[in-house]
């Protein structure tokens, strides 16, 4: 078993990912997970994420607050318990929608099929 406590999950920084606090919790240098890893994102009021497309695929699970996300064509509104899921490759793009703290927890697939 590989425990990451939370005030334990190693911080990391990322390009395009502005007013945001990120904590690695599986995976990379958290734990031997391999091919998969997961993150804890807190977003400062006005915190977001620059549009990007990336390679990996995405799994977003908002637990706080609010999120503004886009994905492809399609802008949502996200609260606590919604949950996006990105293909590799699609853009996608991010913010804090209410002036007040917002939580997400991210799981990158690094090989996820083509479809």
């Amino acid at each position: 078993m590989h425990l990451t406590r939370a005030q334990d999950a190693p911080a990391y920084q990322a390009a395009g990912h502005h007013h945001m606090t990120m904590h690695r919790l599986q995976g990379l240098e958290a734990s031997p997970l391999n091919g998969v890893w997961a993150a804890r994102l807190t977003l400062a009021p006005g915190g977001r994420v620059d549009p990007k497309g990336s390679p990996a695929a995405k799994l977003y699970l908002v637990t706080e607050g609010s999120v503004r996300f886009r994905g492809g064509e399609t802008t949502v509104l996200l609260g606590p318990g919604d949950s996006v899921f990105v293909l590799p490759g699609e853009e996608r793009e991010f913010s804090e929608a209410a002036g007040a703290r917002a939580v997400m927890y991210l799981t990158m697939l690094e090989n996820y099929p083509s479809a």
